[in-house]
């Protein structure tokens, strides 16, 4: 067996962290636009929108940036919303997380679920990107039944660390979930993109998500973008790249967010939770089943069915996120027709959808 519940909470722990490490408040440290603004051919009604969902200085961070990135001219920016800031140089690499989005399929449309804030953070000052590499043992399959049902994935590695990781959806189109080590780390997020410019689904993700982190005595808060990249290597693997980018709201967080030995802080975080899981993922591959059989949270019908598919999974079932509900919804309906009694099985549904 491979170790699949290893990388895939390493995966879904490191966006959590990422967000979470997103150090800076959201005052952001940028230029405060005038208040006599020249409005007279701008959507009075939608500035007024964008001005409460924002505040006024991200609302001037998000015009200012379209503008100089993208030459975009967005409803509801007066002139002076979209006026440079004179302490921010709007050269390629600033603007590249704009073209990344934007080529990603999400664009700066004020009608996109988060748009407003992920362009408003885009166009501050100080941001800092940090990226994790590597490869997981599984096939594509496996890590999109994983993320598919990240409860139960959370679940699975308690019941072998008695830990306290949480993966949660917290909206019926399980786009929303949010996530904790049980300890010092929790976070928010929206799977803003889960197939970058409509291929890949599952492969190409976008997350912006808003993180807590409990160190020492400081409790710290911010938000995060998060890309995770994942494709097939020989050997029946995948390789990722994940790649945050956060948004210090000072010059004195940005100087330390920077630094060598704060990475290594962030890194020593991923080094326990890693930990955790190999311990957990080694006895479930080796064949140590008991704490699936004790652990009250795994005893749920629910959770016997999930242990079941996800083994029909490993042994070679085909998986695509989005099929929990579809055979979600198929069991349901199953159970409303006479004379059946046995669940509808993975092996089933596949086929089931292939005569579809």
């Amino acid at each position: 067996m491979k170790l699949i519940l290893k990388n895939m909470l390493k995966v879904m722990c490191s966006v959590m962290l990422c967000c979470a490490w997103a150090v800076a408040a959201d005052a952001a440290d940028h230029e405060n636009a005038q208040n006599s603004a020249a409005i007279s051919s701008v959507d009075k009604a939608e500035r007024l929108r964008l001005e409460n969902k924002l505040g006024h200085d991200d609302l001037h961070s998000l015009c200012s940036g379209v503008k100089a990135c993208l030459n975009r001219d967005l409803p509801g920016c007066d002139e002076l919303d979209k006026k440079p800031s004179s302490k921010i140089k709007y050269d390629a690499e600033f603007c590249a997380p704009y073209y990344e989005l934007e080529n990603r399929g999400l664009k700066a449309d004020m009608k996109t679920p988060y748009a407003p804030e992920i362009f408003a953070r885009l166009g501050r000052k100080y941001r800092a990107i940090y990226e994790n590499v590597g490869e997981l043992s599984t096939n594509g399959h496996e890590i999109s039944f994983l993320f598919d049902n990240m409860p139960f994935t959370a679940q699975l590695i308690n019941a072998y660390q008695n830990s306290g990781y949480v993966l949660e959806y917290t909206h019926p189109n399980r786009r929303y979930f949010n996530g904790s080590n049980g300890r010092s780390l929790s976070g928010e997020f929206y799977w803003a993109l889960q197939d970058s410019a409509g291929t890949k689904l599952c492969f190409r993700n976008v997350f912006f998500g808003y993180g807590h982190a409990q160190v020492l005595r400081w409790a710290l808060h911010g938000t995060a973008i998060a890309y995770l990249d994942m494709d097939p290597i020989p050997g029946g693997k995948l390789k990722y790249k994940l790649t945050a980018i956060v948004f210090p709201g000072n010059s004195v967080l940005n100087s330390i967010m920077q630094m060598g030995v704060f990475k290594d802080v962030v890194n020593s975080k991923i080094d326990n939770i890693v930990k955790d899981i190999k311990q957990s993922s080694g006895r479930y591959f080796a064949g140590d089943k008991e704490p699936m059989l004790t652990n009250t949270d795994l005893k749920s019908a629910e959770n016997v069915q999930n242990i079941l598919d996800f083994e029909a999974v490993v042994n070679g079932a085909p998986w695509q996120l989005g099929d929990y509900m579809k055979l979600k919804k198929l069991r349901e309906e199953q159970r409303n027709q006479p004379n059946m009694t046995a669940p509808l099985r993975v092996e089933e549904f596949q086929k089931i959808k292939v005569t579809k």
